[in-house]
């Protein structure tokens, strides 16, 4: 009903009646019985609200009292538990780890690693913020308490304490430095071996691997450069003797020796080939050219030879030149540590050394099959003259 019918309604009263008809009578009848349901159903509806509203204060201050036990209570259990402040909790725990240390060292056990995953409320205390821990009797969920984990090891008795010290880098030093770096880091010096290179005595890799560690005293492994070529010496004027020794010094070796008359000294170099200055092979023979002394001053005896022997070489030549063909050395990639083994297991010289199998050769050096391969190939250049 509008608010317009309603304050109609509320007008009815007032109206005279002996004005209207029949029918406007009914209508208003009507209007003032509608009047009076309305009212009738809203009281009824108050009435409800009301006593609704009377239930629900009615367990508002109930609740309001069950909350007031619960603090109280709450409170109470919080005065029952214990509280810790940080520093002395931390230091209870210590206490607590270093006295089973020392249980443990009893029996010869030591406490390694420790993890702690500390789960504690923190409250505001007098002194600052503290601990607050459970209650023993209380009940707690898996995920909610501290946990603390180490380690249990066998403790290092002090006479079987080994130190390890780390390897130096001595690459791309010479072979002396890197002796005195190693032995001033308390290593020693191992198998020193030689791989071809643009300079000598220059090491190119080293076993163990640098920054490695080993004990004190370990041998370190070295591996050197070896030119593959030397610049010729000059040898002229000098004896043969003497040329023999500066070639050996060199890394050469003494080739062929020929005779020629002159106004030279008997044995004095007059000739070499190839000349000083010349770049050759490590372990290259080079062939000198002699003085036979003046030709006036030769014996029947020499004058009379065969025709065939006219350029003879001394003693001292074919033993010079028996060395430059034997010499293990000369191969490209065997050094003196290699040469020694070889010489140890009965392998004297180039041609022996073609007399064993490559295999074989690489067990008693201790050197790879390809490396063995490859001196095989270079000894057999040197016998044809390469």
């Amino acid at each position: 009903m509008s608010g317009d019918d309603f304050r109609f309604t509320r007008e009815l009263t007032a109206l005279d009646a002996a004005k209207l008809d029949r029918t406007e009578k009914r209508e208003i009848e009507g209007l003032y019985r509608t009047k009076e349901y309305l009212d009738t159903a809203f009281r009824d509806r108050l009435i409800a609200v009301e006593s609704e509203r009377d239930l629900l204060r009615t367990k508002v201050e109930r609740l309001q009292a069950e909350r007031g036990a619960l603090r109280e209570r709450l409170d109470g259990l919080e005065a029952d538990r214990g509280r810790v402040a940080p520093d002395r909790f931390v230091a209870s725990l210590g206490d607590a780890l270093a006295s089973a240390r020392d249980d443990l060292s009893e029996a010869e056990y030591a406490i390694g690693r420790i993890e702690v995953d500390l789960k504690a409320n923190v409250v505001g205390g007098s002194d600052g913020p503290q601990f607050q821990l459970p209650d023993l009797a209380e009940s707690a969920n898996r995920e909610a308490l501290s946990t603390f984990r180490f380690d249990l090891r066998p403790a290092a008795r002090p006479a079987e304490t080994v130190t390890y010290d780390p390897i130096p880098d001595v690459r791309d030093r010479s072979l002396d430095e890197a002796r005195a770096a190693i032995e001033r880091a308390g290593f020693s010096v191992g198998e020193v071996t030689t791989e071809p290179g643009g300079v000598d005595d220059v090491v190119l890799d080293q076993f163990p691997s640098p920054r490695s560690v080993a004990e004190p005293g370990a041998p370190v492994d070295l591996t050197v450069s070896a030119r593959r070529e030397h610049d010729v010496p000059s040898v002229i004027g000098l004896s043969l003797d003497d040329a023999a020794v500066a070639l050996d010094d060199a890394d050469l070796s003494v080739g062929g020796v020929d005779a020629e008359t002159g106004d030279a000294p008997a044995d004095a170099v007059v000739g070499q080939s190839p000349p000083a200055g010349e770049s050759v092979p490590v372990g290259a023979a080079v062939d000198l050219t002699v003085s036979a002394g003046p030709a006036e001053e030769m014996d029947a005896e020499e004058t009379d030879a065969d025709d065939a022997s006219e350029t003879t070489a001394s003693p001292e030549a074919d033993d010079a030149e028996a060395r430059a063909v034997v010499d293990l050395e000369a191969v490209d990639g065997i050094g003196p540590t290699y040469a020694d083994r070889l010489r140890a297991a009965g392998v004297e010289d180039v041609r022996t050394l073609l007399d064993r199998d490559p295999d074989e050769v690489a067990e008693i050096t201790r050197a790879s099959t390809s490396r063995t391969t490859d001196w095989f190939a270079h000894a057999k250049r040197l016998l044809e003259g390469e």
